[in-house]
């Protein structure tokens, strides 16, 4: 594979009319990616090419509108060949956000703050998870207990497999890879807003919150706990943000047992 060398070029033909951006996007996109090349590439999918960039080309890369600086992007660097800690500081940081020309999504990035700055990475490197090596979210003997800062598999209506994450009670699909899916809306194909739903409400529960009558019926709160294997009656939940006990009712109301008991 040829490799860039003049980085000005680049720069400048990113100038260009939206035509002709176009083409140098698409060309780029490549020769990051390796298309064409048979060799065996790392967890990052990123090319030999693009490793012989510089941290300005890389930058000069991204979407211009992201406004990105070569200290926005230290963390990236440095953990270039870490998929795990990448992957971690996008789906467990905070004020994690994504932002990306819709033609372009391979050149936005997806940010996070990280000891008090701000950190990037651009989006065609955020690595990949493989949800079949994944433990499911599922109780035993109605108490659903869930590993803090860890991945599970979630298994839509459809059948598709997608990550999700367990964050200080916060439970659902992974910002790795819904912040760049499709946008859809409610009876999208990507079920986007089936798990929304589904996180929405363990995680109102996982953190001794009421689920009922202001988002969901009770019959999706009851469809929600069954698939996670609880039963009506008494269940627990433990994910991160301490204990909770409930009484979920045939209806699908749950009770709030450890508000009751104060």
């Amino acid at each position: 594979m040829k490799t860039v060398t003049d980085v000005n070029t680049v720069n400048q033909l990113l100038t260009y009319s939206k035509q002709a951006e176009a083409g140098i996007h698409q060309k780029a996109i490549q020769m990051l990616l390796g298309a064409g090349n048979n060799k065996k590439q790392d967890s990052l999918s990123i090319s030999d090419a693009a490793r012989g960039f510089s941290k300005q080309s890389i930058a000069a890369l991204i979407d211009k509108n992201a406004n990105i600086s070569n200290s926005e992007l230290a963390y990236y660097f440095a953990n270039y060949n870490n998929s795990s800690a990448i992957l971690d500081a996008i789906n467990f940081g905070e004020n994690v956000s994504c932002g990306y020309n819709s033609d372009f999504k391979e050149y936005g990035v997806i940010s996070f703050d990280l000891n008090g700055s701000r950190q990037v990475v651009p989006n065609y490197a955020v690595p990949k998870m493989n949800t079949s090596t994944m433990s499911g979210i599922c109780a035993a003997n109605n108490s659903l207990v869930l590993s803090n800062k860890s991945y599970y598999s979630w298994t839509t209506s459809s059948g598709g497999k997608y990550t999700w994450t367990v964050n200080n009670g916060r439970i659902g699909w992974a910002a790795s890879e819904s912040l760049l899916a499709e946008n859809t809306n409610q009876k999208g194909t990507n079920y986007k807003w089936e798990m929304r739903k589904a996180s929405n409400i363990l995680s109102d529960l996982a953190q001794g919150k009421s689920v009922w009558g202001y988002l969901y019926s009770n019959e999706e709160v009851l469809s929600v706990c069954e698939k996670v294997g609880i039963s009506p009656g008494f269940f627990s939940i433990d994910a991160g943000a301490g204990k909770h006990t409930y009484l979920l009712q045939e209806s699908g109301k749950t009770i709030n047992v450890d508000a009751k008991i104060k």
